[in-house]
């Protein structure tokens, strides 16, 4: 065998050896997978879609993008010890991974585990300070440890990226509701409804902080308002 045919079979470290090609293989194979278990998804197929996620992990362990899609197939299904576990994977093989980061988040936040969920959003925040979800959900936290003031910076700062995001908004009527400061609530609540004017629950809570301030007529014209739209 000639010096050409050794190269060309890898055998000097050149070229690719029939191990590299496997690998190539597995790689695109496993990616075949993952689609098809995002067009499941797509369709609202779930527990097939992991099926899907489950055989591209088979070929390689470290598909992070397989993790986190498995992750999110599980959370739709309820299951969230189950996609934390494969969130925290994905994390673990890249730790600048943000959709996992932030799932994991979203799972920590709907089992009450805030404080972990809190970490999740700094995490992201840490590598991508212009992310606006991320503030809010980081808000978001913070609200439901009652650490209000905190909480409104976070939507302050939803606000400066975003100044469509009348959901950040809302929440921080409902922060200054909570710390008492009803006029500012109510400020909050306006300009949500300027924005929208069927905005969910807007004037019901404005209507609520109107009637902390002894604004009771201007208050009934918004609970009525609002019972109007249900």
């Amino acid at each position: 065998m000639d010096i050409l045919q050794y190269l060309y079979m890898g055998l000097f470290g050149f070229g690719k050896s029939k191990i590299d090609k496997r690998k190539e293989d597995w790689v695109v194979e496993g990616k075949n997978w993952c689609d098809r278990g995002t067009s499941l998804d797509n369709l609202g197929k779930n527990e097939e879609a992991i099926a899907c996620y489950d055989e591209a992990l088979s070929l390689d362990s470290t598909n992070c993008d397989a993790w986190t899609s498995k992750g999110n197939s599980l959370s739709e299904l309820g299951k969230d010890d189950e996609s934390i576990v494969c969130y925290s994977q994905a994390i673990r093989l890249n730790p600048e991974d943000l959709m996992a980061w932030t799932r994991k988040g979203f799972a920590l936040n709907k089992l009450e585990r805030y404080e972990e969920s809190l970490e999740c959003y700094n995490q992201v925040i840490r590598f991508n300070s212009e992310d606006a979800n991320a503030w809010f959900s980081r808000g978001n936290a913070l609200a439901q440890l009652r650490k209000f003031e905190e909480s409104i910076a976070c939507y302050d700062k939803t606000i400066r990226l975003n100044p469509e995001d009348l959901r950040a908004m809302f929440n921080k009527g409902n922060a200054l509701a909570n710390l008492k400061n009803f006029e500012d609530a109510v400020k909050c609540f306006d300009d949500v409804i300027k924005k929208n004017p069927e905005y969910p629950s807007a004037l019901r809570h404005k209507g609520a902080a109107l009637k902390k301030l002894g604004m009771d007529k201007e208050a009934e014209y918004c609970f009525t308002k609002d019972k109007e739209l249900e």
